[in-house]
C-alpha cells in the first residue's frame, strides 16, 4: 500500500505546484504549462515502465509477457503524448487526469510483478533416479532435454517449477512433455512417474 501511495502523492504533489504557479499567470499561459507537464509525465511514464519490465534479470517465462507489455505501453504512452501536444486543451484536460492515475497504479503493479519475478521459486532438492534409467531412455530416444524434463517430473514439479529450473518458457515443457508421452506410449505424467519409479522394482 505504501509503494501504490508514493506515486500517487508524487504526482498530486506536482499538479499542486503547478496550481500555485500559475495563480498569476494568464489562463492560456496556465493551460500550456498544464500541456506540457502532461506530456512529461507521460513520456516519464513509457520510460519508467519500459525499463522496470525489460531490465529485468531474471530468465523466467514471465519475462516474455512483461517485455511485451512494455513495449505496449510505452508505445501507447507516446500516442497519448502526440494526442496531448496537437488536441485542443478543451478535449485532453480531463483525460490526462484519468491517465495519470491510470499510470500512477498500472506502474506500481509492473513494479511489483517485477520483484515476484525476480524472486526464486522454491524448488525441492532432486531425487536420484532409478538404475535403468539410462537404458529407457535410449530405448525410446529421449532428448537430453526431454531426459531433464523426466527427472523434475519424478521429482515431483509442476511444468511451471520445471520451466523456472530449466530457463525454458512454459509452453516448450508442454511440448517436451507431449513428446515424451508419445515415445513411451503414456498419456499422463502419473503413468510416466509409476513407469519410471518401477524401475527400481525390476532391479
Amino acid at each position: 500500500m505504501k509503494a501504490a501511495a508514493t506515486p500517487k502523492a508524487l504526482n498530486f504533489g506536482a499538479i499542486a505546484v503547478l496550481g500555485i504557479m500559475i495563480r498569476e499567470m494568464e489562463f492560456s499561459d496556465a493551460l500550456l504549462l498544464f500541456r506540457y507537464y502532461y506530456v512529461g509525465a507521460s513520456l516519464l511514464f513509457a520510460i519508467i515502465s519500459a525499463l522496470l519490465l525489460i531490465r529485468g534479470i531474471s530468465p523466467s517465462p514471465g519475462r516474455v509477457d512483461r517485455i511485451r507489455l512494455a513495449l505496449i505501453i510505452a508505445g501507447g504512452t507516446l500516442l497519448q503524448s502526440l494526442v496531448l501536444i496537437f488536441v485542443p486543451h478543451s478535449a485532453w484536460m480531463a483525460l490526462s487526469f484519468v491517465f495519470l492515475l491510470f499510470a500512477t497504479i498500472t506502474t506500481v503493479s509492473l513494479y511489483l510483478s517485477y520483484l515476484t519475478d525476480l524472486k526464486p521459486a522454491f524448488i525441492p532438492e532432486q531425487l536420484p533416479l532409478p538404475r535403468g534409467i539410462e537404458d529407457f531412455i535410449r530405448r525410446n530416444e529421449i532428448s537430453p532435454r526431454e531426459a531433464e524434463i523426466i527427472a523434475e517430473i519424478c521429482n515431483g514439479l509442476s511444468n511451471k517449477e520445471i520451466a523456472d529450473r530449466l530457463y525454458i518458457s512454459l509452453q516448450t515443457v508442454k511440448d517436451h512433455t507431449s513428446r515424451i508421452y508419445m515415445k513411451t506410449n503414456i498419456r499422463n505424467r502419473m503413468q510416466l512417474m509409476a513407469l519410471v519409479r518401477g524401475m527400481d522394482a525390476g532391479n
